[in-house]
């Protein structure tokens, strides 16, 4: 199933508003959860905090880019490394899973490697009923941080993002998740027309 909506203004530096197409369907199956939890591994943001307590939800706050950035520089840094870093600052502590991740754009911020061990660890982290969100840009070129997402109602999200900085982007597409995040698989996908692509994953049949 794949979708496409206009949308509004750039998203490629400042504030822009556009469409989502996966955003409410993500929330439906949210709605269907007892006691939902919700992981987002962006930064904290006031309007996603108060949008979602409408959904009666346990909401936990990673911001993986800050994590890894203060990480990367670091000569040791090889897999061994971020698995213990992922496995510091993720909420494995409360010995349950989400009903839903908000990965947002961080996977276009990660190579391979990275996105290969933290797809390990959301897979544990994700409940069987569970979906990730996640948004992957087809632009060549890409902010060198990642947008902030604001929720403003279930069709829209706004896109803050003062950076004009730029950094090549690894163009990851659906193969590329199915080999490097293979405990997961994609339910759908909606090619936006501002150069995103929105993917709702869920865990494969065990």
């Amino acid at each position: 199933m794949r979708g496409e909506k206009a949308y509004l203004g750039s998203p490629e530096s400042g504030t822009s508003q556009h469409h989502t197409l996966a955003l409410e369907l993500v929330l439906q199956n949210l709605q269907r959860q007892e006691r939902p939890r919700v992981l987002d591994l962006g930064r904290a943001i006031g309007a996603n905090v108060s949008f979602l307590t409408h959904y009666c939800c346990k909401l936990f706050i990673a911001d993986l880019f800050q994590t890894l950035r203060g990480h990367r520089d670091g000569l040791d840094w090889d897999a061994m490394v971020l698995d213990r870093t992922l496995a510091e600052h993720l909420p494995y502590r409360d010995q349950s899973c989400f009903d839903l991740i908000f990965a947002w754009d961080l996977l276009n911020y990660l190579d391979r490697q990275e996105l290969e061990v933290l797809g390990r660890h959301l897979s544990r982290l994700c409940k069987r009923s569970g979906l990730l969100f996640a948004m992957l840009s087809t632009r060549k070129q890409i902010p060198d941080r990642p947008t902030d997402f604001r929720i403003l109602d279930l069709e829209t999200l706004a896109y803050d993002n003062p950076s004009k900085m730029r950094r090549p982007c690894p163009l990851y597409k659906e193969p590329d998740l199915a080999r490097l995040m293979s405990d997961f698989e994609v339910e759908t996908s909606f090619l936006l027309r501002n150069g995103m692509q929105e993917y709702v994953l869920a865990l494969r049949p065990s």
